[in-house]
């Protein structure tokens, strides 16, 4: 199944604020995160902050692309969310490697990162199908509870043929 990310609208937002996870996930929730919030209804339009959607245009999640590194230190991150009704049905990585290339083209990496809870080891699972490996772990309090992170990371190489094409790897 084939997805695209594209400028996210004011009826995307409307939608992201109200989604709600299972369980365990329900760490995710955007109805009661307030900086998150207010983070999506600021991203209309603006890049680098997009939709995902289907292949009929209906809205299946949101990712965004952030530099982190240090001064004269380019690392690109990437944060994602697909809708919750559609999470645990095994569209993750088609859903993660969708979002990975079009943003290639768009902002032209070839090293990304990501950070993930622990606990959520099916985002993990799908994240190391698609090429991510772990770099390292942070633990941040949210909401008044720690939590910890694993960074993962994903480079891409460029090499060329014998007739000087590149070919990414």
């Amino acid at each position: 199944m084939g997805y695209t990310i594209r400028k996210r609208t004011q009826e995307d937002v409307a939608e992201f604020i109200t989604w709600t996870y299972e369980g365990v996930h329900s760490f995710y929730d955007n109805n009661i995160q307030e900086e998150k919030i207010k983070g999506f209804l600021q991203s209309v339009n603006t890049d680098p902050m997009y939709s995902v959607v289907d292949g009929q245009g209906e809205l299946i999640g949101n990712c965004e692309f952030f530099d982190v590194g240090e001064p004269l230190e380019e690392i690109m991150a990437v944060g994602v969310q697909m809708r919750p009704d559609l999470t645990g049905k095994g569209n993750g990585l088609a859903f993660i490697q969708s979002i990975i290339e079009q943003g290639r083209k768009l902002i032209g990496y070839n090293h990304l990162e990501l950070a993930v809870a622990e606990f959520n080891k099916r985002a993990i699972h799908v994240y190391e199908q698609a090429g991510f490996k772990r770099k390292g772990d942070f633990e941040n309090t949210i909401r008044g509870e720690d939590y910890n992170f694993i960074i993962m990371e994903k480079d891409w190489k460029i090499e060329r043929d014998g007739d000087g094409k590149q070919r990414i790897i």
